[in-house]
């Protein structure tokens, strides 16, 4: 007479089979046996978009791997983000897109890779909505905050800024903040005249948008923009669609860049393929949460790359 604690033999063959069926669904990094390091993802300081948008990263791809697959580690952005990833003290990191272009273009010498393309930076200023300044120009002399030295923010602004015969520790009251979510809060108590930043759903120009009075934003005229990107070639043309931001009622021409994940080209290929599955898979997760994230996709990723030696090797086959 069988054990009534025991199952039948085809329930054991069917969980067996089942178990070995998901094992197999797992990316190749990930099944059993098989537990690397977490992946360590630099990032930016706290209250800036880096930051919001490798948290929420890392926040949906582990939660897709059922463990800790990716750690998002606070940095000062992505001039710090490039001496950690040479140094080894990070495996992969945001890195603002005529930065890493400029990087990318040393080939294989700059040790690094394109692991996934994470959204456009179109780069604008924003002004109290009750503000006199119509123009960037308009700026020259006054006290703008472009955020944290180290950061890629700083880098386009600058390169916008020089495009129209500005240079912004010359010809402006330039103020560099330790932490990104203190830039808003300078002009919202008046230590400041505009912000400047980039892109969709950035904290600092939501929360300027939302504070009472609203604010305006302003780009490079139409007429100056030609001129920016045959001085600054790495930089693309861009418009900022209307309603991006309370206060933008109309499309705002604009220049930015693409920003990038670049990973050690050195890597594990087996873990570099795990995460970027596991990217691909929480791309639209990451995109409910952070709407500029859906940008990022497996043909995205493939398209930055001028030449597909700058992808990195997981992404080999996959064009």
């Amino acid at each position: 007479m069988p054990n009534p604690t025991t199952p039948p033999r085809n329930a054991c063959t069917r969980r067996l089979w089942l178990a070995t069926a998901a094992a197999l669904l797992w990316p190749p990094g990930l099944r059993a046996g098989s537990d690397p390091a977490p992946l360590r993802l630099g990032t930016s300081t706290p209250g800036g978009g880096f930051a919001q948008y490798g948290e929420q990263l890392a926040e949906r791809v582990n939660a897709r791997a059922g463990r800790t697959l990716l750690v998002a580690r606070p940095t000062r952005g992505t001039a710090e983000n490039l001496g950690l990833l040479r140094s080894g003290g990070i495996d992969a990191g945001l890195v603002q897109g005529t930065v890493a272009s400029e990087v990318l273009a040393q080939g294989a010498a700059s040790g690094l890779r394109i692991l996934w393309a994470m959204y456009p930076s179109p780069g604008m200023l924003a002004v109290p909505a009750a503000s006199p300044h119509r123009r960037l120009e308009d700026l020259r002399g006054r006290r703008v905050v472009f955020g944290v030295r180290a950061s890629g923010l700083v880098t386009l602004g600058r390169q916008v800024f020089d495009g129209i015969g500005m240079d912004i520790d010359r010809d402006v009251q330039a103020i560099y903040v330790d932490q990104a979510a203190d830039s808003p809060r300078r002009v919202l108590e008046g230590q400041a005249e505009a912000l400047w930043g980039a892109g969709e759903g950035w904290p600092g120009f939501m929360q300027l948008a939302g504070a009472p009075g609203g604010a305006r934003f302003l780009g490079p005229q139409p007429s100056q923009i030609q001129g920016i990107l045959r001085r600054h070639p790495l930089l693309r043309a861009m418009e900022v669609p209307a309603g991006t931001y309370a206060g933008i009622d109309t499309p705002l021409p604009t220049v930015g860049s693409v920003n990038l994940i670049l990973a050690r080209a050195d890597l594990p290929l087996e873990q570099a393929r795990s995460v970027v599955s596991l990217l691909e898979a929480a791309s639209a997760d990451v995109a409910r949460r952070l709407p500029q994230a859906a940008f990022g996709t497996r043909a995205s990723t493939l398209a930055s790359a001028a030449v597909p030696e700058l992808l990195h090797p997981a992404w080999r086959d996959a064009q």
